[in-house]
């Protein structure tokens, strides 16, 4: 072979190539080929060309004293090896030429379980050379696993190690018990690897100058063995999110020549198992023809420092390249006797790869002279990208790097929040075996941060699937979590949850020994206060770094003794198996939910504060001094999270008094939580438990103290009193509605000029709110597509730091709905069509806008369309907690069209739209005194009329639809006192687009039916209809109704001068719910049952529930209904429910009249969106 190419930080060596970088070597020389036919092809044409070293094992040898050993093998040996124990094995085995059903090009699979070494690695050849392609079976999968692996790749054997006969035949017996007929066998693997090493063929096959044994002709070998397309290796995911799933790679994966590579004479040395990465560095060192050796890291006493020093000492080459994963560096490096820092420090690469590398390890690394190199690599997709680099100049070793122009054109990093962009391989990527998109893409689910300053360059951040969505639809990623808590020098490890909940929590597992703090097998109730007391600083430092809703309160922090950790569930690389971790974990998770909901979790006593009696004792307090407890609490707890300096200086300028509304001043709902659980943990209530909704639904400590009086006295308003209580607090909650109408109504006159003359001809100035959520991106899109005829600057308002995260915030919304036209004309329009600006409604009368921006915004602008679709989507929340955010902001957007319109010289022509929704007018039925008009319908229904009632009471009994009541009355009291164009528009029930089948997942409806491939099964709900709205149609009909052709198209419901309108389907039209339940059935496998069936079916199997916090709102729905179905979302009695009018509505729009029922076709083009997206499982 020709001397190996040098490398340096611009040539990187073989080991660090990206696909696209190896595909751009120069090409070999004659008379190796650019590709070879298979691998089998690619040994034999080693073999032939040289007698180098090819691969190694090291092992203990135990024959004298103890001593460190390798066995090495040139390519030659390796390729006899194959070819001798193929002929052992061959007639052990099922029919090599039978097809394979499952498998890619037919090719038939034997599984390999067996420790990494060299009696799996001669059984993988052997496979290989009787023309099966190896599912490698990682030791120490369950025998689940093991079945689920078998069924799903049709596979018929299983070559066992004599350690694992155990493990196999459980796993087949598991597929037995599963699938009748089975005929899956375990095969025992041959147990003479080590004679024929010194004894048979392979012994000989390179003679003492260097001859080799006979090689079969190419005709012979490579015409009738495996091709490129066949199965050559089938790897499986780790499990860490659920059963392991096979990846299928063929020959052709792994045969293209890299001899002209750099670095290819300098020796690897890896810990990574041959079932895992193992066997992909082996697959490059042979592209290369290079020299790699493996250590047995799951070997009794392999897996210390001087254990693995010694190893690689034993080797006859230098080992130039360390491949490891990150808990064996960890452990190298941190080696007392800096064993470890000696036998990585003179490396030319030390990769970690598999799972991340704590951030400050790796500095730690590089500092002290290692090169550490990121390699990031993928069954799917082959290598992707590496931080090799000027190991002189650049310490950033944990940026990955695209440094190839093909590589910038093929791999695609999508935005998914500020800061966050997922990795997508292109489809046209040259060695890509998945798709999971329709265009062919691969979305990897690997979320990445970019460099600050060097563009293509990348941090990892997560895996998506390591996102916790909490049940309020917010997000926070359970890695960032766990690496505090791990800083800490108490901590070995931490496993976040919260996913479906409130709020999150973390088990914490004790490092040993920690000083006498709780290290032994027990924990002490003294030992834990004193462990969280040590933690509290690490978890402040968290919080103070996080947003509300992520943050982790100190008594959701469960403390596990150092024995806990062997129970933890890893993968074989070493990482978490976060989805086999919550399942074991499930029955603790919820013990600890309901202690502190409960008030039984450990609290630690505030410095300076006395505990008040022992640990249990609780305090019977009333009147003034149950205030200022209160307000003592609350106080506390607001300074857990947050800025301490922000929050001792809002404490300063607006401390809390028994009248202040907690929600004003700040209190989230991981607050709200947590002072009702210091409420239960501290005060005595007469044995009884407070709402979780306590403190939302009295908002005050003036409110909360005298309700939690009556709770623990049983008087009329407390726990023995519900009807009452309810009562009491729904009439305080209407008064509280009629006076925020008043508080926010005022709309005083603009002292504010025209900067030029309104002008009919010039471009209308469309500004939206809510482009982030499904309607308003629809929206945009409908305002996007009629621009062509009529120019207009789009000005989209969104929550965001700045400019560019509020346009990447857009984007991001756009491409999930797949409006591919919006997303073009956004990234390639200049600030004259649209403008994303980041805003704050809640800010003031600008919203947090600059008095440049205004200026600018109605620069060249006539009419003025504002159209408000952005509103909290909180179903727990108080009326109260709509106010600061939501109903001040509304008034802050009225004002601000107001300013443009008048600057614009077009107050006159201008419009405010408010999406509002029907949930504000159906608290009571159409016919009571409390609809001032009354709507009936064709067929002689009562309906509701498109009106806007006076009566705070025909609002729905909860904070967002009373918010929205408020709403209406706000907008319609500003058309009224300024005569300037306002409109309100209720919508119901809304589902995924016409086009691209897109619903928000996290919506009730797609909720509930995904449980069909949770629980198997769903519903039948005879009352029900599919009264749904298309999303796309309902944004084309607002776009319709603020931009009417006529004016008798604007002509909405009588409410004075302001329109209502009702956005929903035609009841009439609706399909029933029988109908859905057909067409999921020609598209899903489940059994239709009665409501309360279904309801028990959750119940039981609730932990793999994504809609946990549906359930018992679902069980309020349907768990009376009849056994035999009927259930209904209606009514419980079966009487028909009131129609919603929309005659003005669909008068006023072309979209709305035309608007298709629900059909078969919109529910197949939504389950197939599901599908992509992972929210549905694939068909079978």
């Amino acid at each position: 072979m020709a001397t190996a190419t040098p490398f340096s930080p611009e040539v990187p060596p073989y080991l660090s190539l990206s696909i696209t970088q190896a595909l751009s070597l120069p090409h070999p020389s004659s008379p190796e080929p650019r590709h070879h036919r298979s691998v089998n092809a690619l040994i034999d044409a080693r073999a032939r060309a040289s007698a180098k070293p090819a691969v190694g094992f090291t092992h203990l040898d135990h024959q004298t004293t103890p001593k460190w050993s390798c066995t090495s093998l040139s390519y030659a040996q390796l390729r006899s090896l194959g070819l001798d124990v193929a002929q052992l094995i061959r007639d052990r085995l099922p029919d090599a030429q039978a097809r394979n059903a499952k498998s890619p090009n037919g090719t038939p699979l034997v599984a390999v379980l067996s420790p990494s070494g060299i009696d799996l690695f001669a059984h993988i050849l052997a496979l290989w050379r009787l023309g099966f392609g190896v599912l490698c079976i990682a030791p120490g999968s369950p025998a689940e696993a093991i079945s689920n692996l078998l069924r799903l790749t049709d596979t018929r054997a299983i070559l066992a190690h004599a350690s694992q006969l155990r493990a196999a035949q459980d796993g087949v017996d598991h597929l037995r018990g599963v699938q009748a007929g089975s005929d899956a066998l375990v095969v025992p693997m041959h147990d003479g690897i080590a004679s024929l090493l010194t004894d048979g063929p392979a012994a000989s096959a390179a003679s003492a100058d260097g001859g080799l044994a006979p090689t079969p002709s190419p005709s012979a070998d490579d015409a009738s063995g495996p091709g490129p397309e066949d199965v050559l290796v089938t790897m499986h995911t780790s499990g860490s999110s659920g059963l392991p799933k096979p990846i299928y790679q063929p020959h052709r994966f792994w045969t293209q020549s890299m001899l002209t590579a750099a670095g290819t004479d300098l020796a690897a040395f890896t810990t990574t198992p041959l079932f895992h990465g193992g066997m992909s560095d082996f697959l490059r060192s042979l592209q290369a023809g290079s020299n790699i050796y493996f250590h047995p890291s799951a070997a009794p006493g392999a897996l210390t420092a001087a254990a693995i020093a010694r190893a690689a000492a034993a080797c006859p080459q230098p080992i130039s390249y360390f491949l490891s994963v990150p808990y064996i560096l960890e452990m190298l490096y941190n080696d007392p006797r800096g064993t470890g820092k000696e036998l990585l420090r003179p490396m030319q690469l030390v990769s970690t790869g598999g799972a991340p590398l704590p951030q400050e390890l790796g500095d730690a690394m590089v500092h002290d002279g290692i090169r550490l190199v990121s390699r990031l690599g993928s069954s799917e997709c082959g290598f992707l990208m590496s931080s090799w680099r000027d190991f002189e100049r650049d310490r950033e070793w944990s940026y990955l790097r695209v440094p190839d122009e093909e590589g910038h054109r093929l791999l695609h990093f999508e935005p998914v929040a500020a800061d966050s962009y997922e990795l997508v391989v292109d489809p046209t990527w040259p060695v890509k075996l998945v798709s999971n998109r329709d265009d062919g893409s691969y979305a990897t689910s690997d979320l990445y941060a970019p460099h600050p300053t060097k563009p293509h360059t990348w941090k990892y951040a997560a895996r998506s699937d390591d996102t916790l969505v909490l049940i309020s639809g917010k997000k926070t990623t359970a890695p960032q979590l766990e690496a505090r808590l791990r800083s800490s020098d108490l901590v070995a490890e931490a496993i976040a949850f919260g996913a479906n909940r409130a709020i999150v929590g973390a088990l914490v597992f004790l490092a040993p020994s920690p000083a006498g703090d709780g290290g032994g097998s027990e924990l002490t109730l003294e030992a834990k206060q004193k462990v969280l007391g040590r933690l509290k600083p690490v978890v402040d430092d968290y919080n103070r770094a996080s947003p509300p809703h992520a943050q982790l309160a100190i008594e959701m922090v469960h403390l596990l003794p150092p024995s806990a950790l062997a129970d933890i569930p890893r993968a074989s690389k070493g990482s978490l198996q976060r989805g086999r971790a919550y399942q074991q974990y499930e029955p603790l998770i919820a013990k600890i939910y309901k202690d502190f909901e409960e008030g039984r979790s450990i609290s630690l006593v505030p410095e300076g504060a006395t505990a008040n009696g022992s640990v249990n004792g609780k305090r019977a307090l009333a009147g003034d001094e149950l205030v200022a407890w209160l307000i003592d609490t609350i106080e506390r707890l607001r300074g857990g999270g947050g800025d301490a300096a922000a929050s001792a200086e809002r404490k300063k300028d607006k401390p809390i008094s028994g009248d202040t509304d907690l929600f004003v001043a700040g209190v989230d709902s991981i607050q709200a939580a947590r002072i009702r659980a210091a409420i239960h943990q501290h005060i005595e209530l007469g044995g009884q438990l407070l709402q979780k909704n306590v403190v939302y639904d009295y908002p005050t400590p003036a409110l909360l103290a005298s309700h939690i009086q009556e709770v623990g006295e049983g008087r009329p308003g407390g726990a023995a009193d519900g009807e009452s209580a309810q009562a009491k607090r729904d009439d305080t909650q209407h008064r509280l509605m009629e006076q925020l109408v008043e508080k926010y109504s005022s709309f005083p006159a603009l002292d504010v000029g025209p900067n030029q003359t309104g002008d009919d001809e010039q471009r209308e100035l469309v500004v939206l709110t809510g482009v982030t959520g499904a309607l308003g991106a629809h929206l945009f899109d409908q305002v996007r597509a009629r621009c062509a005829q009529a120019p207009a600057r789009i000005v989209c308002l969104v929550r965001a730091e700045d400019e560019e995260r509020a346009r990447t915030r857009v984007l991001t919304s756009l491409k999930a709905r797949r409006l591919p036209s919006s997303v073009e004309h956004v990234e390639a329009s200049g600030t004259a069509e649209v403008l994303c600006l980041a805003a704050d409604l809640a800010a003031s009368t600008t919203c947090g806008l600059s008095e440049d921006q205004l200026r600018q915004l109605s620069v060249g602008c006539g009419r003025v369309t504002t159209v408000h679709a952005a509103w909290a989507v909180n179903f727990v929340g108080s009326l109260q907690s709509f106010e600061a955010e939501q109903i001040a902001g509304l008034r802050n957007l009225i004002q601000l069209h107001r300013r443009l319109a008048a600057a614009a010289g077009s107050s006159d022509r201008s419009h405010f739209a408010f999406c509002s929704s029907v949930a504000s007018i159906l608290g009571a039925p159409p016919s009571t005194e409390f609809h001032t008009a009354l709507s009936v319908a064709g067929d002689g229904d009562e309906a509701y009329a498109e009106t806007l009632p006076s009566s705070p009471r025909t609002a729905a009994a909860m904070g967002y639809a009373r918010s929205k009541w408020v709403a209406e009355h706000i907008c319609a009291r500003y058309g009224r006192q300024t005569g300037e164009g306002c409109s309100v528009m209720r919508f119901g029930q809304l589902c995924s687009d016409t086009a691209g089948g897109v619903w928000n997942e996290s919506e009730g409806w797609p909720l509930l039916i995904r449980t069909a491939d949770e629980v198997g099964c769903l519903p039948m709900l005879d009352d029900e209809r599919l009264a749904w709205l298309p999303v796309d149609v309902a944004a084309a009909s607002i776009v319709d109704l603020v931009r009417p052709s006529s004016p008798a198209d604007a002509a909405g419901g009588d409410s004075g001068d302001v329109p209502i309108y009702h956005l929903v389907a035609d009841a009439a039209k609706a399909a029933p719910w029988e109908s859905l339940l057909v067409w999921l059935s020609r598209e899903m496998d489940f059994e239709r049952v009665s409501p309360r069936r279904w309801i028990e079916r959750l119940e039981a199997d609730e932990e793999r529930i994504k809609a946990r916090g549906m359930l018992e709102l679902w069980r309020r729905n349907y768990a009376a209904a009849p056994s035999s179905g009927g259930g209904s979302s209606s009514s419980s009695s079966g009487a028909k429910p009131a129609r919603i009018d929309a005659s003005h509505a669909q008068a006023g729009s072309a979209s709305l009249r035309s608007a298709p029922p629900v059909d078969e076709q919109l529910i197949r083009r939504t389950v197939t969106a599901w599908r992509q997206s992972g929210f549905l499982g694939q068909s079978n």
